[in-house]
This record gives structure tokens, C-alpha cells and sequence, in this order.
């Protein structure tokens, strides 16, 4: 049965009519899905077509409005939107939408005002990906310019801003005012000139508005981009106040005509900030000589004003340009012509003076200076007098220091402090004066003030100039006990002390029980100082002690102990000692270059000795260790 069956099929499939059935069953499946596919292309051009006549009958609808997706844009459920991963092939522009769209606009500003600026974010930027933020409206953006202002989120500012410019929507005045301000307050001054960059010649030409973006472009070192907002920022209707941003601007491009024409179009309306920003301008600018005469053509301008224009800024800034000009005489002549319009100076003009005569070397003219301000009738205030003092110690002139010293002691509201003491002691110090500067101590003690450690730290260092050890020991002694905490600067000079009157002894119990009584540890400079001491009356026995007490409390060697010790050691034959010292500084965790000049000097002096065959063997193993050469000499005689 089924052999006879295969049989007829093979007899069908040989008969011609099989295949032409087949082809013909091909072509109708092909037939039927060309006609499917051709309805549905109709279709959609259909519908393309109907949205294209929807748009020429209504131009203010650019796309349709239609329902949000729930599928690929998320649904708008208790204010939240849940984001699809693609953005819709059509862009909803139907009217019968826009209601959908101004109450997300409204839940957004719910959650600004409810300071929930992610989640309004979130909804915001949903509706972004949508297409829909074209139609949001100004209130929208300025509550998320504005909060984003306040969380320091200034990317959303600008993008937010962008989108404003993208859709095509100006702002208001309002809006305008009140973001600028913001920004300005806050100091993001990028951001406005961002503003500026973006819209353009679409700002308004508001004061309240310009100012901003102007001192904006201050802030940030643009100074020619300011200058170039002054003409919008003119054709706000300024009253002559609001010029003073021209001056501000013209201190910065360093443009002194232009500021020079703007004071004389103001006449007797300028104010005095503008008169000392145009001064300054001219000062910066090396024109000293063209302030003092806008100055005096200020002093005109005051006559019958009842505020002056002119004041004592205006003086210590033309006084200041004189002095950088190295005109001193012309400082002084500021300084009468001050007085003779009846302007009191102050601090910073005497100092200003005052560095003048200094870098001048006219001491006469700084002696005069120092005068006229003793001889003011006002309160001397205590800081001033004092960098007075600092002046006149600098430049060698420390009678006259002296002598404000002591009206200063005169005068109430003028006491000199601990810095005034500070600075007479060291200078007295450094000109030996040891018995004035105990004075000074004395005066302080009786005055009230306590000394520190680095009065005693100077009184000490005059002790070691007049060698007077036991004086100094009194001291230290006494100020400790009077609870000054040493500094190791203190122990420095205490060390030299001890070191300079031959108390290597006491030098080293010094330092030896430092940590104990004071709780800092003594360095590797104070153990030098020790040894220096010792060396310099050849003690080296005492200087070795130093060492290797160093040694013990773990201090580590550097070049400066080293170059002290080792020639000394040297010197004496001290060659033991010599090796160890070597041997450390070369094994050191930072080896310590020692120069071959000393090393070749040692072992030479090993050879000539005779019978130091052992420790010529040891020193030039060390050598060939550390990659010392030994010199051709020294060579010749250990072959």
C-alpha cells in the first residue's frame, strides 16, 4: 500500500501542471501583501494629510495637542509623571490637550512653592521629553529660575534660560529685575553674563538690570565687556547717582578720558565716590599730576554745595600716586594743601607718608611726619603708632621710634601693646643696648602686660651679645616661672648662651631634660648647637656626649651636624669616632653626602700618622662603599 502510493506521487511531481500550480500559488501570496501593504501607506498619508489641513486652518496650533501615552510617556497620577524610554513620533499640539498641560504647569509650581524642587524637576523634564515645555508660560520658568538660584543650581538656571530663548518667549521687566538680582546676590556673576550672551540686545534697557550684569562683568575681570554695556545701561533715564558704575567701570579698563569727560558732564552733581574712583583711575593710570588738578577743580566745583566733594580719601589717593612716583616733595605738598582746606589727616595718610620718606632715605622728612602726628590734638590709635614704630626701626631710626614710644605712653587710647614692646626690644637687642631694652621690660611688667617667649627670646640673644650669662639664666628662670612657654627658638638662644660663656654642662642638661619640663623634643639644630658650643673651645669630649645623646633619643643626623662634627673629629684624630660618625651618616635612611675633600683629608692624614693601617683600611672600604673617590695621592701611598 504505501509503496504503491509513493509512487503516484513521484508520477504527480513529474507531470507538468505541479510546477505551474506552484508558481502560481507564489505570485498570489505576493499579489495579496503588496495589496495590504498599499492600503496602509494610503492610510497614513491620508492621516499625515488631515493634520497638515488642521494646521493651515488654525497657524497658532504647530503640532496637535493630543492626550498623553500612557504606554511611552508615563500618566500624570497625584502630580507624578512615570517616564517611558522614548520620546513620542509625534509631538501632541491639540487644543483640547492644553488644559492637561497648564495643570502640570500648576502642580509644578505647587511643588516650588513647597520647596520640592527634584520632584518638580522630574515632572518638568518629562514633559520636555514630550515637546510640551514650549507652551509653559514665564510664572512657570521664573519659580524654577528662582529656585534653582536659591539650591545652587545654576545648570538649570541656563537651561531653563536656553528653552525661554529656544520657544521664542520674552520675559518681563519683572522677570528680568528680579532673576539678576538673585544671581548677583549670590555671586554668580557667570551665569548673568551667560544671561547677556544668550538674549542680547533683547535685555531691556532697565538701570536695575544693566547694573547687574555690569558689575557682574566686573567681578569676573571682563572689563571691556562692561564698557561695552554702558550705552544700553545709559539709555535707562540714569539720574546722576546712578554714573557712579561708569567710574567703577573705568577704574577697571584703566580709561581716564572717558571718566575725566564723564565728571565734567556732571559738573557740581558728582559725588565724592565718583571724584576719588576718577582719582584713582588717573593713579593707576602713573598721572598723579592730572588728579592733583581734577582735585582742585573738585574744590571749586564744592564751593556753595552744602556736602563736600573733596574728603581725606581723596588726598591719601593722590598722595599714594605721588609716593609710587617716588615724588616725595609733592606727598608733603599734598599733605599742607590738605590741611589748608581744613581736612584732618588720618592714619593712612601719615602712613603713606611715612613709606614715602623711608624708600626716599629722607629721614628728616619721616622725623617731621612723626611729629605732626604727635602733634595732633585727635586720639593716636595704638596699631598705627605701632607700624610707625616698625617703619622707624626699618629705616634706622630708632631714637625717633623711641620718642613716639614714649608719647605714646601719654596719650589714652595709644598704649603700647606687646607688639610695640616687641619691636623696641629686638631693635634695642640688635643695637646692644641690653640695660634700655630691660628698661622696656620693666615698663611693660609696670604697665601690666606679660612677657611672651619671644620677648625673652630677644632679651636672651642680648644677654649672649654682652656675655652675661648669669643675667640670662635669671631671666629664663624668672619667666618661666611667670608662665611663659618657650618656644624652640627660645631654647636656640639658650643653648648659644650657654655655648658662648663655656656652660656645655649645663647646655646639655638643658636639652636633656627639654621634653620632660616643656613636652616638645629637642631637634637635630639643638643638639648642633650644643656641639658647635663644645667645638668652638674644642671640648670634644662634650660635643661627642651631645652626639650620642642625640643618638639615644632617636634624633636623626643631617648634613649641618655633620659638617659640624666630623672635621672637628678630624682635626683632634679623633678617628674612631670619625668612622662611627661616617658610617651613620652614609647608612642613614637618606644617606648624607659628605664631600670627598673631608674624607680624603682624614684618610690622609691616617697614612702620615704611620701604625693607622686599621682604620685607613676602614675609612677606604667606607669610601669605596659610598662611592667616594679617593684622590690619586692617597692611592699611590695604600698601594
Amino acid at each position: 500500500m504505501d509503496s504503491s502510493i509513493g509512487g503516484l506521487i513521484g508520477a504527480f511531481k513529474e507531470v507538468p501542471f505541479a510546477a505551474f500550480t506552484q508558481e502560481i500559488l507564489v505570485l498570489t501570496v505576493f499579489l495579496v501583501s503588496f495589496i495590504i501593504w498599499r492600503q496602509r501607506v494610503g492610510q497614513r498619508a491620508r492621516r499625515n494629510a488631515s493634520e497638515k489641513d488642521l494646521a493651515l486652518r488654525d497657524p497658532g496650533v504647530v503640532h496637535s495637542e493630543l492626550p498623553l501615552r500612557k504606554a511611552s510617556s508615563g500618566n500624570l497620577h497625584n502630580g507624578e509623571v512615570k517616564l517611558g524610554r522614548q520620546r513620542p513620533s509625534t509631538v501632541p499640539t491639540s487644543d483640547a490637550a492644553l488644559p492637561s498641560v497648564r495643570a502640570a504647569e500648576q502642580q509644578m509650581l505647587r511643588h516650588l512653592d513647597q520647596r520640592e524642587f527634584t520632584r518638580a524637576l522630574n515632572l518638568y523634564r518629562a514633559l520636555e521629553r514630550d515637546g510640551r515645555d514650549r507652551f509653559f508660560q514665564e510664572e512657570l520658568f521664573s519659580s524654577f529660575i528662582q529656585s534653582a538660584i536659591r539650591v545652587g543650581k545654576v545648570d538649570v538656571v541656563e537651561r531653563m534660560l536656553r528653552t525661554m530663548k529656544r520657544n521664542k518667549l520674552m520675559p518681563s521687566f519683572q522677570f528680568w529685575q528680579t532673576t539678576l538680582k538673585m544671581l548677583s546676590s549670590r555671586k554668580h556673576f557667570s551665569v548673568c553674563l551667560s544671561v547677556h550672551t544668550l538674549f542680547g540686545h533683547k535685555i531691556p534697557p532697565d538701570k536695575v538690570v544693566f547694573s547687574c550684569l555690569i558689575n557682574a562683568a566686573l567681578e569676573v575681570g571682563a572689563a571691556d565687556r562692561a564698557a561695552a554695556m554702558l550705552e544700553r545701561y545709559s539709555d535707562a533715564g540714569l539720574e546722576a547717582k546712578d554714573y557712579v558704575l561708569f567710574f567703577r567701570t573705568y577704574v577697571s579698563t584703566g580709561d581716564v578720558d572717558a571718566a575725566e569727560a564723564i565728571f565734567r558732564r556732571l559738573g557740581k552733581e558728582v559725588t565724592t565716590l565718583m571724584l576719588n574712583l576718577l582719582l584713582l583711575t588717573c593713579v593707576n593710570a602713573k598721572e598723579p599730576h592730572r588728579a592733583l588738578g581734577i582735585m582742585k577743580e573738585a574744590h571749586g566745583l564744592e564751593k556753595g554745595l552744602e556736602e563736600r566733594i573733596v574728603d581725606v580719601v581723596s588726598y591719601n589717593t593722590v598722595i599714594k600716586g605721588f609716593a609710587q612716583a617716588n615724588l616725595p616733595s609733592q606727598c608733603f605738598d599734598c599733605l599742607y594743601e590738605m590741611l589748608s582746606q581744613g581736612l584732618e589727616p588720618d592714619d593712612i595718610t601719615f602712613g603713606t607718608l611715612l613709606d614715602a620718606c623711608i624708600l626716599d632715605h629722607d629721614m628728616g622728612a619721616a622725623h617731621e611726619i612723626v611729629s605732626l602726628l604727635m602733634g595732633r590734638d585727635r586720639p593716636m590709635d595704638t596699631v598705627m603708632c605701632t607700624l610707625f614704630i616698625k617703619g622707624l626701626v626699618r629705616a634706622n631710626c630708632l631714637p625717633k621710634a623711641l620718642e613716639l614710644y614714649e608719647e605714646m605712653k601719654a596719650r589714652d587710647g595709644a598704649r603700647p601693646d606687646i607688639v610695640t614692646y616687641s619691636v623696641l626690644i629686638k631693635a634695642l637687642v640688635d643695637q646692644h643696648a641690653l640695660e634700655r631694652a630691660l628698661q622696656l621690660l620693666e615698663d611693660m611688667t609696670k604697665a601690666g602686660q606679660n612677657p611672651d617667649d619671644i620677648i625673652l627670646t630677644h632679651l636672651l640673644e642680648g644677654c649672649r651679645h654682652a656675655s652675661n650669662h648669669e643675667l640670662g639664666k635669671r631671666l629664663f628662670s624668672e619667666m618661666l616661672a611667670a608662665g611663659v612657654k618657650p618656644s624652640e627658638f627660645t631654647l636656640i638662644t639658650m643653648l648659644k648662651l650657654h655655648g658662648r660663656c663655656g656652660a656645655h654642662l649645663e647646655a646639655y642638661e638643658l636639652v636633656q631634660s627639654w621634653e620632660q619640663q616643656h613636652g616638645t623634643r629637642p631637634s637635630v639644630i639643638h643638639y648642633t648647637c650644643i656641639m658647635s658650643g663644645c667645638l668652638r673651645t674644642k671640648n670634644y669630649d662634650q660635643a661627642w656626649a651631645a652626639y650620642e645623646l642625640m643618638c639615644e633619643h632617636n634624633v636623626s643626623l643631617d648634613e649641618t651636624a655633620v659638617s659640624t662634627l666630623l672635621p672637628a673629629l678630624i682635626a683632634a684624630h679623633h678617628w674612631d669616632r670619625a668612622l662611627t660618625l661616617a658610617r651613620r651618616a652614609f647608612k642613614a635612611s637618606t644617606p648624607i653626602n659628605i664631600p670627598a675633600e673631608t674624607l680624603n683629608n682624614a684618610l690622609s692624614q691616617m697614612l702620615v700618622s704611620g701604625g693607622l693601617g686599621r682604620h685607613a683600611e676602614q675609612l677606604q672600604a667606607l669610601m669605596h662603599e659610598a662611592g667616594v673617590p679617593v684622590t690619586t695621592r692617597n692611592a699611590r701611598r695604600l698601594a
